[in-house]
């Protein structure tokens, strides 16, 4: 019994031969000496032992037989009685208990070629989504998911939020997500791509964040340990790390294969950049997952012929390529238009489907040369009011800070900081001297302070996600400001009559309460549950897409904005190719991949007027407040 229950079979097993063979051996005998007229031949004996032995009822059989074998009938069944019930019991147990491990998570993957999810939060849900769409080319795709939670609850919580899975089933299992034991269970070596979750959020506490790091470092050396048997290449592992020194320490353990991401600074930075530029929110909502348009590296078959990247923007349609990956890695975004790509770079092309690349023999249009305008785009001292305070508040500031004018304002209203707050600011204050920052203590649910600090004056108005138990208190508490912001900003167009400039952009937790936002008549919203999610399921899918969106975030190369279509054309309005639009950016030095219509910027249904990468004959007539997306080195 002490060998397992494999042993204990073979021994009742053994048991129940040796009885068979002890009853055979014994009626043999018997017939011997007091034959039976009713039991022709050994096999009629061997057939009603085991009969006998396997079934109580049998012993009737020897009714008419001597007492002797009335005797050796009734030791058989006895025997038959305690062995083979013990048999089937046994196999019973054993059956049940492998139902029990089944339903409790603890048997082994047999897939290959999943995508493995380490940790289990309410992200998981956004993941999987986009997942989903893109294994929506897979005839059998899997997602396996380990984590500590219990199985039932797990697959409860898929069935409540992800009903249609297309070609993807989700596989639960309940396990330590750092035993190397468990993680091979997982068919960690076999993974497509592996993701691991960190168990603390944002708004969590440092030492929460401390311990949740430690806990995807033991994690990450975990999948190597599993992973690295009979020469298998480590599959690529995409790992959330809230800490810059943890997450270079995570690269470090096998460099190329681990890509770390941090969700405070892509969230800061985007709440900066959109912030700056009125409907680049919808932009990267399009541009970030497998939904809409995605990012994908492209090489054709017969190289570049030698064409400059001005030419080469000019052999994709319904495509649009941003710049070149080079060969060690190199990210080149919107190089200069004479730039002659090496045979061995690939293009970064964004386009709705890697199957809709295609690299034309010849140019596909033929642009209309307009002339371009001399104006100049103006960017002057900026004022922007920062509504709360939460862990992203000094990411925010600084990267404000890289790209706002000396002496410009940054005003940050918080209802009674802590201490550790006011001495963050202060330091932060000390080290961005050139811009005037200020803290105010103030209610901002007060319309007396409202009328005092006017947000209406401010450039910007930023709403930072508050605390909350759940992502739906979180926003709640956010809608209620957007309310009493709107009903203020329409009492100062009552009063002045003048209309209000100042853009409102809120950071939204849960994307089923967009609707309730746009109500209050935001334009500019960021999801950031679900931007940071897209991203991670797209970055587990191709590692290198996030050395582009590093690149994009950073205020430093080029970056997406949106800029006023008289800067590229004289308007009255002026009618337009996509392919137009193009060659006017090549002049300014960019890349042009949409168009953005004022007139369609609150219909949802048309996308808040936003077109991404049409195609080059696709006609658009544009007036001055309509804008071209574009990719440039700054604003102007």
């Amino acid at each position: 019994m002490a060998r397992g229950g494999f042993s204990i079979f073979l021994a009742l097993l053994s048991l129940f031969a040796a009885a068979f063979l002890f009853m055979s051996i014994l009626r043999y005998g018997a017939s011997v000496f007091f034959p039976e007229e009713t039991v022709q031949g050994t096999t009629d004996q061997l057939w009603r032992v085991f009969l006998q032995i396997s079934d109580a009822g049998a012993v009737a059989e020897d009714g008419d037989s001597s007492i002797i074998n009335k005797v050796i009938g009734i030791l058989t069944v006895f025997a038959g009685l305690v062995l083979f019930s013990s048999l089937v019991a046994f196999i019973t147990s054993q059956f049940e208990q492998r139902i029990e491990a089944l339903r409790k998570g603890k048997s082994t993957v047999i897939e290959s070629n999943h995508t493995l999810i380490l940790g289990f939060r309410e992200r998981i849900v956004e993941i999987a989504r986009e997942l989903i769409i893109a294994n929506e080319s897979e005839r059998d795709a899997a997602i396996v998911v380990l984590a500590e939670e219990d199985k039932e609850t797990m697959d409860d919580f898929f069935s409540e939020h992800l009903e249609e899975r297309k070609t993807t089933r989700i596989i639960t299992r309940c396990g330590n997500t750092s035993s190397v034991e468990a993680l091979r269970k997982m068919g960690v070596d076999s993974a497509k791509t592996i993701v691991i979750l960190n168990a603390a959020s944002s708004s969590s506490t440092s030492s929460e964040k401390s311990i949740a790091d430690a806990r995807v470092l033991k994690t990450i050396m975990a999948v190597v340990a599993a992973a690295s048997k009979d020469g298998h290449p480590l599959p690529p592992i995409v790992a959330e790390l809230h800490s810059a020194r943890k997450r270079r320490l995570a690269e470090s353990v096998e460099p190329g294969r681990i890509t770390t991401m941090d969700e405070d600074g892509i969230l800061s930075k985007l709440l900066v950049q959109t912030s700056r530029t009125s409907g680049l929110s919808i932009v990267y909502s399009n541009l970030v997952g497998f939904e809409g348009n995605e990012i994908y590296f492209f090489q054709p078959k017969g190289g570049w012929e030698n064409l400059t990247f001005r030419d080469v923007q000019f052999r994709f349609n319904g495509c649009v390529p941003f710049g070149f990956r080079k060969k060690n890695g190199k990210i080149l975004l919107n190089p200069d238009g004479s730039y002659l790509p090496e045979p061995t770079d690939h293009a970064i092309i964004l386009a709705e489907d890697d199957s809709s690349i295609q690299f034309f023999p010849s140019q596909v249009s033929q642009p209309q040369d307009f002339p371009l305008p001399k104006k100049k785009i103006q960017v002057g001292k900026e004022r922007h009011l920062i509504a709360g305070w939460n862990v992203k508040s000094p990411l925010i500031i600084s990267e404000y800070a890289k790209y706002i004018s000396p002496g410009s304002e940054i005003d940050i209203i918080v209802h009674e900081p802590e201490e550790t707050i006011v001495t963050t600011f202060k330091s932060i204050q000390k080290q961005h001297n050139s811009h005037k920052l200020r803290l105010i203590v103030a209610d901002i649910h007060s319309p007396e302070i409202l009328k005092k600090i006017a947000p209406h004056k401010y450039n910007n108005v930023i709403l930072l996600a508050g605390e909350g138990a759940t992502a739906e208190e979180i926003d709640a508490e956010s809608i209620s400001i957007l309310m009493q912001l709107r009903q203020f900003f329409r009492s100062e167009e009552k009063s002045t009559g003048n209309p209000v400039e100042a853009k409102i952009i809120t950071e939204v937790m849960d994307s089923e309460n967009i609707e309730l936002v746009l109500q209050t008549g935001v334009k500019d919203f960021l999801i950031s549950n679900q931007f940071v999610s897209k991203i991670f399921a797209q970055v587990s899918q191709e590692p290198q897409v996030m050395r582009v969106y590093d690149h994009l975030f950073s205020p430093e190369g080029s970056e997406i904005y949106l800029k006023k279509a008289d800067v590229y054309f004289p308007l009255s309005p002026a009618e337009v190719s996509f392919s137009d639009c193009v060659h006017a950016a090549q002049k300014r030095g960019e890349v042009c991949f949409g168009i953005r219509l004022a007139s369609e910027e609150r219909e949802q249904e048309k996308n808040y007027g936003v077109y991404l990468i049409p195609k080059h004959d696709q006609k658009f007539s544009l007036t001055s407040n309509d804008e071209l997306i574009v990719l440039s080195d700054d604003e102007r």
